[in-house]
């Protein structure tokens, strides 16, 4: 009895550990600028965002997460480094526009 009771509890530990987490990224975020970034579970994503100058520009593409850094590559191989950090309900993090000045964004969760 002790045996199966053992095997229970090991395969149920196993069964805990061994489901992902979904990342936390996953989902759209926006600010009242009307920037906004949409990531999706394939690691892509869409964004429309606002430069420094307040012109609108759009970029797709993939993006890939190694613990709180991202790298957004766009399909016209522009590729933006950031440091992100989600603090309750917002992103924050640093965007690069197309002639290469920094935005710094804060976006709050708006749909998973």
């Amino acid at each position: 009895m002790k045996k199966y009771a053992l095997l229970a509890t090991l395969c149920f530990l196993v069964l805990c550990f061994s489901c992902s987490q979904p990342s936390p990224l996953y989902g759209t975020w926006a600010d009242n600028k009307g920037d906004q970034i949409t990531m999706l579970s394939d690691f892509t994503y869409t964004a429309k965002l606002h430069d420094a100058v307040g012109e609108e520009f759009e970029t797709t593409g993939s993006y890939n997460v190694l613990l709180n850094a991202i790298a957004f590559t766009s399909k016209t191989g522009q590729t933006v480094v950031s440091e992100w950090d989600i603090r309750g309900n917002m992103l924050y993090l640093n965007w690069t526009d197309p002639v290469g000045r920094p935005l710094q964004l804060t976006l709050y969760k708006t749909k998973n």
